[in-house]
C-alpha cells in the first residue's frame, strides 16, 4: 500500500515542481526591467507616446503599469511627473492626458509595477499650424524670386510681344505690295503681247 501511494505522488509532485519552476524560467527570460522607447519624437498634439519592452527578450509588457512621464525643456522649465495612461489600440504603448507645450523636451518615463522601468529621449514639439521642417525627397526646392527679377522679366515679355505685334502688320503689308506689283507687270505684259 506504501508502494502504491507513494508511486502516485511521484506524479503530483513532478507537475508541482513544474509549474513552481516553468513561471521562473518565464520571468527570468523576460528580464526585471523594463525598457522605455520614445516613439513620438515631433509630437503634433504635444502627448509623447512611449512602448514598453522587457530588458532581455524585448518582448512588449502585456501587464499593466505604474509610471510616470517628466520632462525639461532646454532652458530648465520642468512639468511632470505625469501618470502614464494606455493608448487605445496600441500594445504596450502609453502616453499622458497632459500635453507638452511647443519647444525641445528631454523625457524620462519612469515606472515601478510590474517591474521597474526606465527610458528617456528628446521631443520636439512644433507650435500650432507650423509647417513640417525639410523638403519632401525627390522635391527640388524652387529658388526665391525677387520684385525685380519678376518685374524685368514681364518687362521683358512685354517688349516681346510688343516687338512681335508691331512687325506683323509690317510684313503683311510687303507681301501684300509684292502680290499686288506682280499681278499689274502680268497684266501689263498680256495686254502688250495682245496688242502686238
Amino acid at each position: 500500500m506504501r508502494h502504491r501511494r507513494s508511486s502516485r505522488l511521484t506524479p503530483v509532485a513532478a507537475l508541482a515542481v513544474l509549474l513552481a519552476v516553468g513561471p521562473a524560467s518565464s520571468a527570468a527570460a523576460h528580464g526585471d526591467t523594463i525598457d522605455f522607447g520614445i516613439v513620438t519624437t515631433q509630437p503634433d498634439d504635444g502627448r509623447v507616446r512611449t512602448v514598453a519592452r522587457w530588458e532581455n527578450d524585448k518582448d512588449p509588457v502585456t501587464e499593466s503599469i505604474a509610471g510616470t512621464l517628466s520632462a525639461v525643456d532646454v532652458n530648465g522649465r520642468s512639468l511632470g511627473p505625469w501618470k502614464l495612461i494606455p493608448v487605445s489600440g496600441a500594445e504596450a504603448t502609453y502616453t499622458t492626458r497632459q500635453a507638452l507645450p511647443p519647444g525641445r523636451w528631454k523625457v524620462t518615463v519612469d515606472c515601478g509595477f510590474p517591474d521597474l522601468g526606465h527610458g528617456e529621449g528628446t521631443v520636439d514639439v512644433p507650435a500650432a499650424g507650423a509647417k513640417p521642417t525639410g523638403t519632401p525627397a525627390g522635391a527640388a526646392a524652387e529658388p526665391p524670386k525677387d520684385r525685380a527679377t519678376t518685374k524685368t522679366s514681364a518687362q521683358s515679355a512685354d517688349s516681346h510681344r510688343s516687338t512681335t505685334s508691331s512687325s506683323v502688320p509690317i510684313w503683311a503689308g510687303a507681301a501684300a505690295a509684292t502680290t499686288l506689283i506682280g499681278g499689274a507687270a502680268f497684266l501689263v505684259a498680256r495686254r502688250r503681247r495682245a496688242g502686238s
